[in-house]
C-alpha cells in the first residue's frame, strides 16, 4: 500500500490581524469550514495520493459587504511526496499571499 499526502490550511486577515474563521476551504471533492483559529487541520480526510489538486478558498463571503476583490482564491497544489503538506494563506480585501509552511 502506497503512503498518503495530507494538507492543513491557516486562513488569516491580515487587515483584520485576526484569523479568519468560517472560510468554506474545498480540496477535491471535501469542502470543510476554517474554525475559530481560521484552521482546518486535515483537508484531506486522512491522507490523498500524491498528485495534483486544486485547493478552492471562498473569500467572498467571509468579506461580506466589505468591498473586497477576490470572491474565490484557486491554488493549484502539486503533492510530489507523501508528507503533510500545511498551506496558509494571508487574505486582506485586496490582496492575498500563500506558502509552504510547516
Amino acid at each position: 500500500m502506497s503512503e498518503l499526502a495530507t494538507v492543513s490550511t491557516h486562513v488569516l486577515d491580515v487587515a483584520s490581524g485576526k484569523p479568519a474563521a468560517g472560510v468554506r476551504v474545498t480540496l477535491g471533492t471535501r469542502t470543510l469550514t476554517t474554525d475559530a483559529q481560521g484552521r482546518i487541520a486535515d483537508l484531506s480526510g486522512g491522507g490523498i495520493n500524491p498528485g495534483s489538486y486544486r485547493l478552492l478558498v471562498e473569500v467572498g463571503a467571509y468579506f461580506g459587504k466589505t468591498p473586497h476583490l477576490f470572491e474565490t482564491i484557486a491554488l493549484e497544489l502539486q503533492l510530489s511526496e507523501s508528507r503533510h503538506y500545511h498551506v496558509p494563506l494571508l487574505i486582506a480585501p485586496y490582496s492575498c499571499t500563500t506558502y509552504r509552511g510547516t
